[in-house]
């Protein structure tokens, strides 16, 4: 069994555990919030520059990006859909659907 994580803290949950799936899903939604939020505290993490924020980025680029990402994941198969949109709040939403060996799985990942 593998620990648990808050969904919208991502901090342990105390004495929680979930299934390899699940792991799965906790797994791959960390990586990309990783890459995704790690560039203003530590410009090397991060796979979206400051420049890439502040002007018009190159949203088949960080579609590549993302999927590469996902398919390092361990578990995951292959990424069968993905949308990546910038919302005119300049926030980026990354929508997905994986296929996993325990199953699909779909996640959204607002930065």
């Amino acid at each position: 069994m593998y620990k648990a994580l808050d969904s919208s803290t991502h901090d342990l949950i105390r004495g929680a555990t979930v299934t390899e799936g699940r792991y799965t899903v906790q797994l791959v939604k960390c990586k990309l919030l990783a890459k995704l939020g790690e560039w203003s505290l530590d410009p090397t993490i991060g796979w979206i520059s400051l420049a890439e924020h502040t002007t018009n980025p190159d949203l088949f680029d960080l579609e590549l990006r993302a999927t590469n990402i996902i398919l390092s994941t361990v578990g995951v198969l292959s990424v069968d859909e993905m949308t990546l949109k910038l919302m005119s709040d300049r926030t980026l939403k990354l929508d997905f659907k994986a296929t996993t060996i325990y199953g699909t799985i779909s996640l959204t990942i607002p930065w």
